[in-house]
């Protein structure tokens, strides 16, 4: 008895193991009344297009095991041909046992699209490119399409990117590559911006970065003033304690051979936070950047600085200049100040050729190599003309 089990068991092994990696056809006639064999011959059937052969071995398969998914897509499959809304319903029910079951999502993708669901045809558009990487190409270009085309879509792709899924990043990237992009992320980025799932700073950093790049900068200047991030005043952060946001509309402090910029603690005032630039007096490189968002009309830049080691060339020169034409509108080299001392500069932005304005420190060389610290503070920029003058 137990010689005669052994060999039964061995056998029951051996089949399970044929049942699934042997050939579809030995799988059947080793196993006849295995549903997994049954399921894998109709699943070949219908790949050599012989779709009545595929029917027949789904529905053996459905009344051996009336669960199994595969027989069940395939029935769907083969029905497709012939009647579409028989099909919808086996489908669904295969895509709702599975997430995982790619073929009756993307059968089911299409259907709902051909009949202008795009709550449905996004849905399982999501649930194809959370899984398959490889087809989220494939499925960005059906987003992006459609949005573009159609208002119905952009509000469902706004709800599913809302929810932050694991495609997002990706989805963002390859917007930049397109012609509809700047569209579509300045849709996205407005609409989700008073949600749970808006997007992030560097998210927003992307954006802005890129549209600036390429010359967006009209549009650029709408999105930042619809999104309000970073807040819309003239210079952001110029007490160097506020949160930070979204670059280049928030200081950007290099680090670079010889050349230290960061925001640190003044020991002078009780730990107030300032902007530290540390420099070699030898380098060339802009040590911190902002770009600004300045209206036509007269302005007036005003800073405090103070020198804590260096010479009386402190080496570094702040300018503001028109992004667009290039156009210096101030440029100071502080001198060295051993207590705080502040400046004003007035200045006018033209009201042509200076969307934006890009305000910069840079460092300069000198004949030699000289450490030089210096610390700035109250930066600030209002409208009009100078009403006081520098003590």
């Amino acid at each position: 008895m137990l010689t005669a089990l052994a060999i039964w068991l061995g056998w029951q092994i051996v089949t399970a193991l044929v049942v699934q990696r042997a050939p579809p056809e030995s799988a059947v006639r080793i196993a006849p009344g295995s549903a997994q064999a049954l399921s894998r011959a109709a699943e070949a059937e219908l790949v050599a297009e012989r779709p009545d052969q595929a029917a027949d071995l789904a529905i053996l398969t459905l009344r051996a095991a009336p669960f199994d998914l595969r027989a069940l897509r395939v029935l769907g499959l083969v029905r497709a041909r012939t009647d579409e809304t028989a099909a919808d319903e086996l489908l669904t029910l295969a895509g709702n046992w599975s997430l995982r079951d790619d073929p009756s999502h993307a059968w089911l993708m299409n259907r709902r699209l051909r009949v202008g669901d795009y709550v449905g045809a996004y849905g399982h558009a999501d649930t194809l490119a959370r899984r398959r990487v490889e087809l989220r190409p494939t499925l960005f270009r059906f987003f992006t399409t459609a949005a573009a085309l159609d208002p119905r879509a952009m509000p469902v792709l706004i709800d599913r990117f809302g929810v932050m899924p694991n495609w997002r990043g990706e989805y963002l990237e390859y917007l930049r590559t397109q012609a509809e992009g700047p569209q579509i992320q300045a849709a996205l980025a407005v609409a989700v911006n008073d949600r749970r799932g808006r997007m992030s700073d560097t998210e927003l950093e992307a954006i802005y970065y890129d549209w600036a790049a390429t010359g967006r900068l009209p549009g650029l200047r709408a999105l930042r003033t619809r999104l309000s991030r970073p807040p819309l005043t003239p210079l952001h952060d110029g007490e160097f304690d506020d949160p930070p946001g979204p670059a280049p509309f928030r200081w950007v402090t290099v680090a670079a051979a010889g050349l230290s910029a960061s925001l640190s603690e003044d020991g002078s005032r009780d730990g107030q936070k300032a902007l530290l630039v540390e420099t070699d007096g030898f380098g060339i490189s802009d040590a911190a950047v902002q770009l600004l968002m300045l209206d036509p009309g007269p302005h007036v830049f005003s800073a405090a600085w103070r020198t804590e080691v260096g010479e009386d060339e402190p080496r570094m020169t702040w300018t503001l200049t028109c992004v667009e034409s290039g156009q210096t509108l101030f440029s100071w080299t502080p001198d060295d100040a051993r207590e705080w001392r502040r400046r004003q500069e007035p200045f006018v932005t033209p009201s042509v050729g200076c969307t934006m304005q890009r305000l910069r420190l840079t460092t300069s060389r000198g004949e030699r190599r000289s450490t030089i610290v210096v610390w700035f503070d109250h930066f600030q920029i209002d409208p009009g003309t100078v009403k006081s003058q520098e003590n």
